[in-house]
């Protein structure tokens, strides 16, 4: 008897887990875990401890802008525990990171502004407004005063992390075996390129009104490195999505009748 193709929606875990590495979850930790103690560090040393606002600020920035490109390429880094791990292993341990990260900034720091952003913009020297203000300070005043082309693009930002979230949803019930999971994942790369681009390009199209040009904080941390992260790392997600569905779509044979 000829054997049966099983569809990959029905096979079980033709995708491995990640292996085990402790290094590289203390690299996730130490680098995630600061920027999220970050914010009410900064917010208590500003509104408690009367330190300088605008230092303050920029060290939050550096402090974010390291944090993202550590924790987000950390599988790229040369850690012992990695030695033996493969390409696609390397890949997929770069990618969950980022996607992880991206949707949570999304649907937390961004969805934030979003309801609040007309009370933020009065509340300079509120402690609970700080998370943003940092930010706004030297980094980016469109969130001050956006425009209707502005508040799309963070509309945007997070429904594509609400497709996201739903398509990892679906790979870690199947296992990563759900070929739909997949394909929203890496629609949501798709318009991260799209959307970064377009918030970089307006901008600076405009001659960067909203950018501080005189200091390298401002300009070369707050507003490029810190947002650079979905320059690159969306690219990264379209090469793991076609060898994950390559992976998904492999022939698997049945035992014959």
């Amino acid at each position: 008897m000829t054997a049966i193709e099983v569809p990959p929606a029905t096979t079980k875990s033709v995708v491995s887990t990640l292996p085990p590495s402790r290094g590289l979850r203390v690299t996730w930790i130490v680098a995630f875990g600061s920027l999220v103690l970050g914010f009410p560090l900064y917010t208590y040393l500003v509104f408690h401890s009367h330190l300088n606002r605008g230092l303050m600020a920029d060290l939050l920035a550096v402090q974010a802008t390291i944090a993202y490109f550590l924790g987000i390429f950390a599988a790229f880094l040369p850690i012992p525990s990695l030695r033996h791990w493969t390409r696609f292993e390397r890949l997929q341990g770069v990618v969950l990171p980022f996607v992880i990260c991206s949707y949570t900034t999304h649907l937390t720091w961004e969805l934030g502004w979003l309801i609040l952003h007309r009370p933020i913009a009065g509340a300079r020297d509120s402690a609970w407004a700080y998370p943003w203000w940092a930010y706004i300070d030297g980094g980016d005043l469109r969130y001050l005063n956006p425009d209707p082309h502005f508040l799309m693009i963070e509309v945007l930002s997070v429904i594509n992390a609400c497709v996201g979230v739903t398509g990892l949803i679906l790979l870690k019930r199947s296992q990563f075996t759900d070929y739909r999971g997949t394909l929203l994942v890496m629609s949501t790369a798709i318009t991260h390129t799209v959307l970064t681009w377009y918030y970089y390009g307006g901008e600076i199209i405009g001659g960067l009104p909203s950018v501080n040009t005189s200091s390298f904080i401002d300009l070369g941390v707050k507003f490029i490195l810190l947002n650079a992260p979905w320059l690159i790392a969306p690219w990264l997600v379209l090469a793991w999505g076609y060898q994950m569905l390559k992976r998904q779509f492999a022939p698997t044979a049945a035992p014959a009748a």
